[in-house]
């Protein structure tokens, strides 16, 4: 997620489970993989809503970061230059260099999905690599980036 984030930032996370959240395009998000079967019952959420995660514990889900590009049923294309439309317009985010060297592409979002891009356009897994996101793998939004101390900021979040 360069130049937004680095690999030894943390970030707050408002959880969609404890608020009602409206996703929004250019948002950054925390999600489980599309590959990841993420259990949706009430009793897990609520569980899985009070745990502190322990970053020793290996045990549990690698958790991705990444920027919201298409929500359920747009279409978002990108051409050879880098440039991203959603449903015809043009999207620009500030700090964010769009290059990339593909052929031009065209996605339909699932109702169910979201589509999400790495900041670090060039060398990005994402959803150009994965597919999309279903909604119920997301886990919230990144709100501030809260160490190191020094860099404490909230997220430019559109």
């Amino acid at each position: 997620m360069t130049p937004t984030l680095n690999v030894s930032d943390r970030v707050l996370v408002l959880k969609d489970d404890i608020s009602n959240i409206n996703y929004g395009i250019g948002e950054i998000v925390v999600f489980y993989h599309p590959d990841t079967y993420v259990d949706v019952s009430p009793a897990s959420k609520l569980v899985e809503s009070l745990k502190v995660w322990n970053y020793l514990d290996t045990t549990s889900q690698t958790v991705y970061i990444k920027r919201i590009i298409g929500l359920p049923g747009d279409v978002i294309e990108i051409d050879t230059l880098g440039n991203i439309y959603r449903n015809n317009e043009l999207l620009i985010f500030k700090g964010i260099l769009n290059e990339t060297f593909t052929n031009q592409e065209k996605y339909n979002v699932p109702n169910d999905s979201y589509f999400l891009l790495g900041d670090n356009r060039s060398n990005s897994q994402d959803s150009r690599i994965f597919g999309y996101v279903p909604v119920q793998n997301l886990i919230g939004k990144a709100i501030y980036v809260v160490y190191p101390y020094e860099n404490i900021q909230k997220l430019d979040n559109d």
